[in-house]
């Protein structure tokens, strides 16, 4: 059965995600998942809802 993980991210410190996102990728991939969505601008079709990054992770 796939799973997805859904992520809204709000980056307060671009220096430490730099790093944190530097070993990401291996411990997804150690657990078999993938990205399927990893940020890029997004846009609110309805309601005031304004994230500043997704991430989606299919496992």
């Amino acid at each position: 059965m796939t799973a997805y993980l859904i992520v809204e991210v709000e980056t307060t410190d671009a220096e430490l995600m730099a790093e944190y996102r530097k070993h990401t990728p291996g411990l997804i991939a150690q657990f078999g998942g993938k990205f399927i969505v990893r940020g890029g601008e997004c846009d609110c079709l309805e309601g005031g809802w304004t994230p500043s990054r997704m991430v989606v992770i299919e496992f």
